[in-house]
């Protein structure tokens, strides 16, 4: 077994300080994990930021974080699986930030059960906010984007939207319909200069995934990781800038694995 792969850097260390100036971007679930994580480095690399959830107190910490870095922050409250709380929102960004040119869908909810345990209302709660979320989110923000003529929608998506995964059919079948929804927007909205694409996460160490796996990551699920660790929030980032900066611009429909590997047969070595 060869030693755990190293930490990704900082966005600071890998882009130019002004990559993303001039950019608004909103990020639901953006008050906690990857949505935090890619918030800040937006920010840091130059953009204006707005943070969205259902929880204020997590989004006012990383709206001041993201004004102490000397761009402007909003931070609104949503429920995204309320068509009308999203436009809302978006409103809201409109009047404090100007029309988003960046949109990251990361919002989630998910739970482990065996599908036969599953009920109807499990199924709608994290189903509606993955896929009805994103959906909405994508067709409220992607109206301003269009009529700008530019954008970059990203959604978070997950690697068990194509392998599937024991006890994640309900987020497992709201993510493939993301995967979906992305690249049938990036078809449709290409013409428009809008771009749409996926990040699919492995297994990412996060209070959220952690609280869903009983309180702790079972450590046989490593020996199934090439990279000999489980992600960080911070591995999503470099992707996210990529998709929100210059450098993509001939990029639209793509779905991109960040895992460590975990979806390659293990190493012999």
């Amino acid at each position: 077994m060869s030693e755990a792969w190293p930490d990704t850097p900082a966005a600071t260390d890998l882009f130019a300080a002004d990559l993303l100036a001039g950019e608004v971007a909103l990020v639901t679930g953006g008050g906690t994990g990857i949505g935090e994580e890619i918030a800040t480095a937006y920010a840091d690399l130059g953009a204006d930021v707005a943070v969205a959830s259902r929880n204020m107190d997590h989004l006012d910490p990383v709206a001041e974080a993201i004004e102490e870095r000397g761009q402007d922050a909003c931070a609104t409250t949503v429920d995204i699986r309320d068509k009308d709380e999203v436009d809302a929102m978006t409103e809201t960004v409109v009047d404090e930030l100007g029309p988003p040119t960046v949109l990251v869908n990361n919002a989630g909810a998910n739970f482990l059960t065996p599908f036969e345990n599953l009920s109807a209302n499990g199924w709608r709660a994290v189903v509606g906010t993955i896929l009805d979320g994103t959906a909405y989110c994508t067709m409220s923000v992607g109206e301003h984007m269009v009529e700008q003529g530019r954008g970059s929608i990203i959604a978070m998506g997950a690697t068990n939207s194509v392998d599937g995964a024991p006890f994640h059919a309900h987020s497992g079948a709201g993510k493939a319909g993301v995967h979906n929804l992305m690249q049938t927007v990036a078809s449709e909205w290409a013409h428009h200069g809008v771009r749409a694409n996926t990040i699919a996460p492995g297994i990412i160490e996060t209070d959220g995934v952690t609280e869903a796996a009983g309180g702790s990551l079972p450590e046989q699920i490593m020996e199934e990781i090439a990279a000999d660790r489980f992600g960080t929030p911070a591995d999503c980032v470099p992707l996210a800038v990529f998709l929100a900066s210059p450098a993509s611009a001939y990029v639209t429909g793509a779905y991109y694995t960040v895992d460590g590997g975990h979806n390659v047969a293990r190493s012999p070595y």
